[in-house]
């Protein structure tokens, strides 16, 4: 009867068509509708019926092909990302024996995306149970879907990931439209209106605080109108269960030595502090600046630099006090300033000091010498470690904010200018 039709004799479909065919069955059998992939090969499984011939289209799945597209207008789904992200995940269950209480890897379903910096947070759905995907440069947990959600008072509100990098992710209430979160720590606090993603509720923020030193509460967003000072919204958030599994699972190496004067500061700083940082321990300290009871260290992860800068005498003199500023310096260029703040308001007894002022950036790692020119008479060699410079600014300089220049001249080991030029004082 082939031959009457005019359709070619039978074949023996390649293994691999086989092998995604019997996936897209497997997919289909007793679940939901889902989203159908891209059709991208043409292999063919020929179906003969009465009324006449019916040709069906296998649907190979490409791994390098952008994934289904995301109703939801506030959020997207990378594809590459959350691949990469989701099986370094399955690969930490697996090797921390959590796997069979899990759903295999290929029934996963990714539905958005978070990232920021090298934290890259997926929210991954199977039969509409949801969980999340969390990875770092250095790590990669997962939270528990079998976990109890512990909702908050009174709401259908419950955080099922927190983790050491900020991530706090979760359901929503439905009936709320937004999510609104406070959050308070000893010395912060913040306010933030978080989409929610429908169907599924689901949330996810890179907070910058440790979420195991701040306390969140929640509530549906109330509109425009202006809050009250400290406010804070109406529930309390519960903790999140503890994660099914998180591993170191790509370790920097070399390990950055620690064992100097700037990296036993960055431990003790990075640790005091209230804001998440996420790899803490992939970071080479560089440039250190010392004076009575408070230090200020530069640090370095590839192409991210972060100031670290603390000590009794940050605040009151009473109390030691860290904090992490991230690089948000509006330059792409090799030689660039990093944000900070000054330090030594008071000191140890109580009395009031002058207080001091960093002048942080980075440059070049094959710097060993940087001289700065505040225009106060004469140049000040600045200390250089590690692609990073610092210096205590001198008294009496410029507070033309808008417009005031720093010159700067950088030179390497053997004497060979690297740079030279001007940055903003402030």
């Amino acid at each position: 009867m082939t031959d009457d039709l005019g359709l070619p004799g039978r074949r023996e479909l390649p293994p691999e068509v086989l092998d995604n065919l019997r996936m897209s069955l497997r997919e289909g059998m007793g679940k939901p509708a889902r989203r159908r992939w891209p059709i991208v090969a043409a292999a063919a499984a020929v179906v003969l019926v009465l009324a006449g011939a019916l040709v069906a289209t296998a649907i190979i799945r490409d791994p390098d092909a952008p994934g289904p597209v995301v109703a939801n207008p506030d959020f997207s789904l990378d594809w590459p990302k959350a691949v990469e992200a989701m099986n370094r995940c399955w690969a930490v269950l697996q090797t921390q024996g959590k796997a069979a209480n899990f759903p295999d890897r290929d029934e996963w379903v990714p539905r958005f995306t978070v990232s920021s910096w090298e934290i890259t947070v997926v929210a991954v759905t199977v039969d509409d149970k949801p969980f999340f995907c969390e990875t770092t440069l250095m790590t990669a947990t997962v939270s528990d879907p079998n976990a109890a959600p512990m909702y908050t008072q009174g709401t259908r509100t419950a955080a099922l990931l927190m983790t050491p990098a900020g991530t706090f992710a979760g359901v929503a209430d439905p009936e709320w439209p937004k999510l609104e979160v406070t959050g308070q720590n000893e010395q912060s606090a913040s306010l933030r209106e978080i989409s929610i993603f429908r169907p599924g509720n689901l949330f996810v923020h890179i907070a910058p605080m440790k979420p195991s030193r701040t306390t969140y509460a929640v509530g549906p967003t109330p509109g425009e109108q202006s809050r009250p000072i400290h406010y804070q919204a109406p529930y309390l958030l519960r903790p999140a269960p503890e994660p099914a599994a998180s591993e170191l699972d790509k370790p920097v190496f070399p390990v950055p030595d620690r064992a100097t004067p700037a990296g036993e500061f960055f431990n003790t700083c990075t640790r005091g502090a209230s804001e998440a940082l996420s790899d803490e321990d992939a970071y080479r300290a560089g440039a250190l600046l010392e004076r009575e009871d408070v230090e200020v260290v530069v640090a370095r992860l590839g192409g991210r630099a972060i100031v670290c800068q603390g000590g009794l005498g940050y605040l009151d003199g009473k109390t030691e006090y860290y904090r992490v500023m991230y690089d948000q310096s509006k330059s792409a260029e090799p030689v660039h300033t990093l944000r900070t703040e000054s330090v030594g308001n008071v000191d140890r007894n109580g009395a009031t000091v002058p207080p001091r002022n960093p002048y942080l950036g980075v440059v070049p790692e094959a710097a060993v010498g940087v001289k700065l020119d505040f225009g106060t008479g004469g140049e000040i060699d600045a200390t250089v470690a590690d692609g990073t410079f610092a210096a205590w600014m001198p008294d009496n300089v410029s507070r033309d904010y808008e417009n005031a220049k720093v010159g700067i001249t950088v030179v390497d080991a053997a004497g060979k200018t690297l740079h030279q030029g001007t940055l903003p004082m402030y």
